[in-house]
This record gives C-alpha cells, structure tokens and sequence, in this order.
C-alpha cells in the first residue's frame, strides 16, 4: 500500500452511496455524487460534503497509516473537484449500482460512460442479471435450471 497512487473509497451518506477518489500523486480528491444537489447547499455544492470528507479523513489517515508509517497527510486540506457529467438519480434508489459502474470505469482513460438512468427497472434487472451470471460467482449453480433458463431469456432481451 506504500506505493499506491490512487484510492477509490465507496462511501454511504444521507441514505444514498457516492464515491471518493482520493489521489496521492496530485493530493486531490474527487467526489462522483449521484444525488441531486439540495436547495440549502446550492449557493456552495461542496458544502454537502463537509461532514462525510472530515469523517473519512480521519479514518483514512487512521488506515493509511497503519501501512504507511509517519503519514500523516490531511485529505480535508487537498484540492477537491466535485465531477461533473455523471447521472443523477433523484430518488436515490440506484446510487450504490452507479458507484459500482463508476468503479469499474475510473483509471480507463476514457470518459465515465454510465448506463441511461431513463429506465431504474432496466438497471437492476442489469445487476441481478450480471452477478447471477458472474463467471467466478461460486453460487451460480446452485441457482435452479429453471431461474437460470430465465435469467438467460431476460439477458437475451437486451
């Protein structure tokens, strides 16, 4: 962990998920929000951040520096970008799959291309549909002969 360069750092707050990616190299730290921005918070969007950046700096310093010994860097006091261009889900209920996607998109050179918003039915059926048929999903045959013909004909939909 001595040599790493970025950090991706899922975090849960207002009900909702939203991620942080915390860059040692540039010491900056991107917020991937999926939430709308509140009335009170407007005038200052980084506001709704304030509380869960102090908690998370503390525990990372706490974790960081357990690996790294005499660290003792501030992520509270790097730079910090809120990132622009990634949906917004209003009712909150597909935050955690988007940090998933977001996941897996960050560090590939190309821009964050999310699956629409349009249809939250269609996404998790996506999801259900992605980690039932996961390759290394040990539990993939238990599932019945018959729920797996299913998951085949929904994915074949698509």
């Amino acid at each position: 962990m001595t040599d790493i360069l970025q950090v991706i750092m899922s975090w849960k707050f207002n009900g909702c998920h939203a991620l942080f990616v915390i860059d040692h190299v540039k010491k900056h730290v991107t917020f991937i929000d999926f939430t709308p921005t509140q009335d009170w918070c407007k005038h200052m969007p980084y506001k709704r951040f304030a509380e869960a950046i102090i908690m998370a700096s503390k525990k990372y310093k706490i974790a960081y520096s357990k690996k790294r010994s005499g660290w003792a860097e501030d992520i509270f006091k790097w730079e910090h970008t809120i990132q622009t261009g990634v949906p917004i889900d209003l009712r909150g209920f597909n935050t955690s799959y988007l940090v998933l996607q977001a996941m897996a998109m960050w560090g590939n050179d190309r821009r964050l291309k999310f699956v629409g918003m349009s249809d939250a039915k269609t996404i998790r059926k996506n999801f259900v549909i992605d980690l039932l048929s996961y390759e290394d999903n040990s539990c993939r045959y238990a599932i019945p002969a018959n729920i797996q013909q299913r998951l085949i004909d929904i994915a074949k939909k698509d």
